[in-house]
């Protein structure tokens, strides 16, 4: 299919055509291609007459693994793009099972959970189901075993003409045996794959934090990122979830509502903003219980406290 993919891997960093990447990093731009995205590919690839394998020749260009394995005016035979796009479903889709179900819910991230998380998927009931077979998937299929040629090659680290390492260094000829190298070889390493729960693609986490918002930029928003976004999230859940702020959103919009219906003039609207604000801070210190605040924020009360006069209205 490929001719060949030769790469090499020490420590945590792999190395193809002489550049280097994060264990993981390649895979995850693989995963990451949209569903939307994938079904064109995979359109092209029913059809492969000239101008469809240059299309899908070009959308696979975009991604980092085959700007470096492949040329870009150099086309492959209508069988091996078939392959590719095979390839890419039944890892993108088997090990998407495997991250949602499986790393997605880790209390605790480190290389040995994500090796339990993988025998617990493995050995899953309903496995047949979420990892791509021959019997579910036509001519797709997620396998377990993969020819790997293997050699060791001692040579200095890039950066580094004094220090010398052995690396392991592979070949193989297929899409699917180099991403389930990466990805395992990742979390054998200690690093975990996670999707953004924000713009819901996949992103490489190599510390042992957990976290679920990658740092890419928001789509129109390039000073935000979807993890600033997540902050933001977590912000308005947890403020949900508190009485004292739920208490205050509610007497906020009774006291603009009476405004706005003209109940009560600007003037007061301000004094009873102010007010609620201090109830709301005096509980968030401790000084009122979360009931006292509640009852000292209803419209009766808090308008006859300011001395202000409702008129009459809904």
């Amino acid at each position: 299919m490929f001719s060949q993919i030769d790469f090499r891997i020490h420590d945590n960093k792999i190395e193809v055509a002489g550049k280097e990447f994060l264990l993981g990093e390649l895979t995850v731009d693989i995963l990451s291609i949209s569903p939307q995205d994938f079904e064109v590919m995979y359109e092209l690839s029913q059809t492969l007459d000239d101008g469809n394998i240059q299309a899908l020749h070009n959308m696979l260009m975009g991604r980092n693994l085959f700007q470096l394995i492949s040329e870009r005016e150099q086309l492959y035979p209508a069988e091996t793009y078939k392959r590719i796009i095979s390839d890419i479903y039944s890892f993108n889709q088997t090990m998407f099972w495997f991250i949602d179900k499986g790393l997605m819910h880790l209390k605790k991230l480190d290389s040995e959970n994500y090796a339990a998380a993988l025998y617990d998927f493995y050995s899953h009931p309903s496995i047949d189901k979420m990892m791509v077979n021959h019997f579910r998937n036509e001519e797709h299929a997620f396998t377990l075993f993969d020819n790997i040629d293997v050699r060791y090659v001692p040579d200095t680290i890039p950066n580094q003409p004094d220090t010398y390492v052995i690396y392991e260094v592979y070949s193989v000829k297929y899409l699917q045996a180099f991403l389930k190298m990466d990805f395992m070889k990742a979390i054998m390493n200690g690093h975990t794959i996670r999707r953004c729960k924000n713009c819901k693609r996949f992103f490489l986490l190599t510390k042992g934090y957990k976290t679920d918002y990658c740092d890419r930029p928001i789509e129109g928003k390039p000073h935000r990122t979807c993890r600033n976004q997540g902050a933001k999230n977590k912000a308005k859940e947890k403020a949900a979830n508190n009485p004292v702020i739920h208490s205050y959103t509610n007497a906020y919009q009774r006291i603009t509502a009476d405004k706005q219906r003209g109940n009560i003039s600007v003037e007061d609207w301000r004094k009873a903003k102010i007010r609620i604000a201090d109830l709301r801070d005096m509980a968030t210190s401790g000084r009122l219980s979360d009931k006292e605040v509640d009852a000292q924020m209803q419209s009766e009360v808090l308008y006859q406290s300011l001395g202000i006069v409702k008129k009459g209205g809904r």
